[in-house]
């Protein structure tokens, strides 16, 4: 028997080639971000950069110090100086700096579990009125990084919420796919970088250690005034909300918990600020946030108001000449909180 011929109508090819066309460039896609987008942002993304650190640092004889906190302490700690002034002291000390942009404690629990396993003799937490007294948001995209990548204690996961869990227990091929907002990125860093580097992000601080800042004019005093007066003011009525145990501060006790617990030496930094910006911190925040300092018994020094307005090249980030006296001054109090 003859079968009729069966002819594909020309509405079903267009429908079959673009459907081919559709999972061809969606393996493209997947080979490019897992040949060339991923493994750059394992070098280029701070926050996995950080990680990294942690996964690959051996275990030594010399003791250990860890920076951590926002760009206040990445642009404010030199742990070369430190190091040498230690040293000086005939006291031998490994400090690494590993702050990161617009970090919280609640971001930072992330690295909870690599800090502890990596057993830092010394961490050193820098911390500021704004970083305590906020909300419990994190920007997606930083959590999709880290995606299948950490380890929670129970504590910690508590403290996340349900999609901030599912954001941090992404599918691997949906984090791939996600990390299609770095591919801009990605290229600006092939190209414009390679040009002028670091005009567009500050790339070769990013897997830096030791001392990742990126010197910066300093602004005028007038330019300082216009950015507080743009920024809402610490001491205004929303930030009493958060005078309460909120999850960041809830965070930052858990992390000092358990460091301690762990034998490791915390000492607590109220970063310094540019007076003109001190100014608009309300003596009240100020009262709750010591008082929530004492009520951890945590070691911590009030710096916000030590250096005058020249030792800043914005209102919150110190510049060179900042930034090299701030260091002297941890490591003299480094050598009166530890005795080794």
């Amino acid at each position: 028997m003859k079968w009729p011929d069966r002819k594909i109508t020309p509405t079903i090819t267009i429908l079959l080639t673009i459907f081919l066309a559709i999972i061809f460039a969606f393996i493209i896609y997947l080979v490019f971000v897992t040949a060339l987008i991923n493994p750059w942002l394992e070098n280029n993304q701070r926050e996995l950069c950080v990680l990294n650190f942690y996964s690959h640092n051996i275990s030594t004889n010399t003791p250990k110090i860890y920076f951590i906190g926002t760009s206040q302490i990445k642009e404010g700690i030199d742990c070369y100086i430190i190091e040498n002034d230690l040293n000086s002291l005939n006291k031998s000390f490994a400090c690494y700096n590993l702050a990161v942009n617009a970090d919280s404690p609640l971001r930072r629990l992330t690295e909870l579990n690599s800090i502890i396993k990596t057993k830092p003799d010394i961490v050193i937490i820098g911390t500021q009125f704004n970083e305590i007294y906020q909300g419990a948001d994190i920007e997606d995209s930083r959590l999709m990084l880290l995606s299948n990548k950490i380890i929670l204690d129970n504590t910690s996961s508590e403290l996340f919420d349900t999609k901030q869990l599912g954001l941090l227990n992404l599918n691997p091929i949906v984090r791939d796919i996600s990390n299609r907002i770095y591919i801009i990125s990605y290229l600006n860093y092939i190209t414009i970088n390679k040009l002028f580097p670091n005009s567009v992000a500050d790339y070769e601080y990013r897997n830096n250690f030791k001392n990742p800042y990126k010197n910066v004019n300093n602004l005028s005093t007038e330019e300082k005034m216009d950015k507080i007066n743009q920024s809402p003011l610490v001491n205004n009525s929303k930030i009493a909300e958060y005078y309460g145990n909120t999850t960041q501060k809830l965070a930052l006790k858990h992390i000092i918990e358990e460091l301690r617990l762990n034998n490791i030496t915390v000492i607590v930094i109220n970063m310094p600020v540019d007076p003109l910006k001190s100014e608009s911190i309300s003596n009240s925040t100020r009262n709750n946030y010591f008082s929530y300092l004492d009520s951890m018994g945590v070691i911590y020094y009030d710096f916000e108001t030590r250096y005058p307005s020249n030792y800043f090249h914005d209102i919150t980030h110190m510049n060179a000449q900042g930034r090299n006296v701030f260091s002297h001054d941890i490591a003299k109090i480094i050598n009166r909180e530890v005795g080794i």
